[in-house]
């Protein structure tokens, strides 16, 4: 098996797998319960009636978006975010649908504006003294602002608590969009925002790291993710399968046999990835590796 038909076998039999950071396994925050309503941009507080009905279109949109019906899900979300700026959930979603349909710049906005870090409001940051220097005059504190403002309807969108799922998943679906924007450093910071936001999904978030980086070309972030996912969940057979992968475009051919020369740690790879999982989705693949290698 050559190089080139060995890269295209392993694209081949891993794109069906490679599954975006909401369609993976990491969990979804649940829709916030009529409750506890959270203030619109004017300080009015949501009624009940308001608040079910936000709910009822997250769920929608959530269903949507399962169902790969991006545009939809965007549309409801879209309506809600342009009603309810403040709202945090709505934006969660709505970024979930734009990374689904590839829209990695407009997910990147949406899950700053969840987050509370909307670029716009930042780049303002100075530009109308949103963030009071400390030295200015009339400053009654060095962390004193003025009046909570963001760029949609004049709302600041970091006004609500964020639960640790919800941060969780706007990390790690950020840094899904940014590594599609090939923003590597910032998709890996991304993607420590979210460990450390929700540590008990840290595995799931590094798989989804090592998955998103094969999508998105870059083997070495990929290897890297690899082997911070394999350091969590040491049983989980596809991470061993993603580290293998990363390292097997460094492989070499030798001249005299035609035999694969795999770099360190490649094969060990494949073969903890086939003592895991020998009949798994990856097996034909690390199989092929291997004999390719001379090493069946």
């Amino acid at each position: 098996m050559g190089r080139t038909s060995l890269v295209v076998a392993v694209c081949a039999m891993c794109l069906c797998s490679c599954l975006s950071a909401q369609e993976n396994g990491a969990p979804l925050p649940k829709p916030a319960p009529p409750a506890a309503p959270l203030p619109k941009p004017d300080d009015r507080a949501v009624t009940k009636k308001e608040s079910e009905s936000v709910n009822s279109a997250i769920a929608e949109a959530r269903k949507a978006t399962a169902e790969k019906r991006f545009a939809d899900s965007e549309a409801l979300m879209e309506k809600i975010t342009g009603q309810n700026p403040n709202l945090i959930l709505p934006w969660v979603e709505l970024g979930l649908a734009q990374l689904g349909d590839k829209k990695y710049s407009d997910a990147e906005n949406s899950f700053k504006m969840a987050l509370g870090i909307d670029p716009e409001s930042l780049k303002r940051a100075h530009s109308d003294d949103f963030y009071q220097k400390p030295d200015a005059p009339g400053v009654v504190a060095a962390s004193a602002t003025r009046a909570s403002r963001n760029t949609v309807a004049g709302v600041v969108s970091t006004r609500e608590a964020r639960t640790p799922e919800i941060q969780g998943v706007a990390w790690a679906s950020l840094g899904e969009a940014y590594a599609h924007e090939s923003k590597v450093a910032e998709a890996q910071a991304a993607f420590d925002s979210a460990s450390k936001a929700l540590p008990t999904q840290a595995g799931q978030y590094r798989h989804n790291e090592a998955v998103v980086f094969f999508q998105s070309g870059n083997s070495d972030a990929q290897l890297a993710a690899a082997e911070q996912a394999i350091a969590l969940e040491p049983s989980r057979a596809a991470n061993y399968y993603f580290k293998a992968q990363a390292l097997v475009g460094k492989a070499t051919v030798d001249s005299k046999t035609g035999k694969m020369i795999l770099p360190a740690g490649c094969a060990e790879a494949y073969r903890k990835y086939l003592q895991l999982e020998p009949k798994g989705p990856f097996s034909a693949d690390a199989n092929g590796v291997l004999a390719a290698a001379g090493l069946k």
